[in-house]
């Protein structure tokens, strides 16, 4: 799989308190898996957190005033403690932005350009790009799954 993004991140940090959490909205893509993993770290069933409308394989998390609905009054995420943040959380400062379906997958991804830790902290490396790349690895592999398993309940 290829990792397709026009621009590249130098450097980044995390302000998310400095910014009130701008990336923490409603709607914030997620896949069954993903459902899967959060329904039993929390105990919530699915439906409390989710849009169980599947748009060509992913989900969606549902919010309170745009923002996620695990996002806690201190800016806090109530899934980072628990260790099951979706694969699109954890790829961020990276944005889902489709798939392309060449000889080989790409996934596509856009640089959320108007989060303001773009460009501060420490410079980012080899390793950062390889976390991006194996997240980006398992979202693309979790849709795809997802995908076999619903043809195979279709009559």
């Amino acid at each position: 799989m290829i990792i397709y993004s026009p621009h590249k991140v130098e450097r980044f940090s995390c302000v998310y308190r400095e910014c009130g959490a701008k990336c923490c909205v409603e709607g914030r893509v997620i896949t069954a898996q993903g459902i899967r993993r959060i329904s039993k770290a929390t105990g919530k069933a699915p439906e409390e957190f989710a849009v169980l409308k599947p748009e060509r394989g992913l989900f969606r998390l549902r919010g309170r005033a745009g923002k996620c609905i695990f996002l806690r009054e201190d800016l806090s995420c109530e899934l980072h403690e628990l260790g099951v943040k979706p694969l699109s959380c954890r790829m961020y400062p990276f944005l889902f932005d489709g798939i392309i379906y060449a000889d080989e997958l790409v996934l596509r991804l856009r640089c959320a350009d108007e989060c303001p830790g773009i460009g501060r902290g420490d410079a980012l490396g080899e390793d950062f790009e390889l976390r991006i790349e194996a997240l980006g690895n398992q979202f693309v592999r979790e849709i795809k799954d997802y995908l076999k398993e619903s043809a195979e309940h279709e009559p």
